[in-house]
């Protein structure tokens, strides 16, 4: 009889341990997948507005010297998707940098912030790119010539920005930008102060068709305004909304968030991953990089 027990006993203890690594393992599938990359602290030095901030390098395949890019998140911070563009970008030989302008300042996201917060990060998130560009030119893996601006929503109007003054302190500046869904009237708004934008290196911008949040309207204005030429050039996908090359974004819709109109400055917007306009956003960025980088970074 004492024999049956410690056999059931064992069988229990079987079947719950069973149970056990069945439920971890549904978990570990649930969670985002496991970032690679070095995070690093960046300072701006500068005597008047010192500060640090954090950072996320990936390396490039092969052997260097490779082309670099740096990667600007939009209003919610760094997310998968930036991680998932960095590994792209990664196997094409491109040395990434994920900058995060949020979290060294213990700040999750900006979205429902008041117009201070976003004034104050309009001002600084310009000089993070500066600082990105600087570390990246220092790191002997990394060709100083070749180094590309990336920028999601807010963070693409900051491209947008940086590409128009594209200045940096002892070497050459960014070669080229790519803005996904930045917002165009935003950044008329509050960066441009009136002026016609013409940004001093080749820049493509990439929206869905269907954006609500930040409208591809805006973006044509600002171009026709400056009378863009084949180095400016706005593309969209059709059916797509805003953050549609995020894997992990489901469609919905979100409320209460800043939109582009001063009448109705707060509504609903809805967003959704679109796994085609993914697939052509990532050929038209390649095509983009190919065509404007040095020969020797070129397929």
């Amino acid at each position: 009889m004492e024999k049956m027990t410690t056999i059931l006993t064992k069988l229990k203890l079987i079947v719950f341990l069973a149970i056990c690594m069945a439920v971890i393992a549904l978990i570990l599938l649930q969670l985002p997948e496991n970032q690679q990359g070095k995070v690093i602290l960046l300072s701006n030095t500068d005597s008047e507005d010192k500060y640090s901030m954090s950072a996320t390098l990936m390396h490039a395949k092969g052997v260097g010297p490779h082309p670099a890019a740096v990667l600007l998140h939009g209003c919610y911070g760094v997310s998968n998707k930036h991680h998932q563009w960095s590994k792209t970008l990664n196997e094409w030989g491109y040395t990434t940098l994920i900058v995060d302008s949020f979290s060294y300042l213990g700040i999750k996201d900006i979205c429902t912030a008041d117009d201070k917060i976003w004034q104050q990060f309009n001002q600084r998130r310009p000089k993070d790119a500066l600082v990105a560009l600087n570390y990246l030119q220092s790191l002997s893996e990394v060709n100083p010539d070749n180094i590309v601006l990336f920028g999601w929503s807010y963070g693409g109007a900051i491209t947008l920005k940086v590409l128009e003054q594209n200045f940096a302190t002892k070497k050459q500046g960014y070669s080229a930008g790519i803005a996904f869904y930045p917002s165009c009237w935003q950044y008329q708004q509050y960066l441009m102060s009136g002026k016609q934008y013409k940004a001093n290196v080749p820049v493509r911008i990439l929206m869905g068709q269907d954006d609500e949040w930040t409208q591809p309207i805006h973006c044509q204005q600002l171009l026709n305004n400056s009378k863009a030429d084949s180095q400016q050039q706005l593309w969209t996908f059709t059916g797509a909304y805003h953050n549609f090359d995020d894997q992990q974004q489901r469609y919905q819709l979100l409320n209460n968030v800043r939109r582009e109109s001063k009448q109705q400055p707060w509504g609903s917007v809805r967003v959704g991953y679109n796994k085609q306009a993914h697939l052509d956003a990532q050929a038209a960025v390649r095509e983009f990089l190919n065509n404007n980088l040095s020969e020797q970074n070129k397929d």
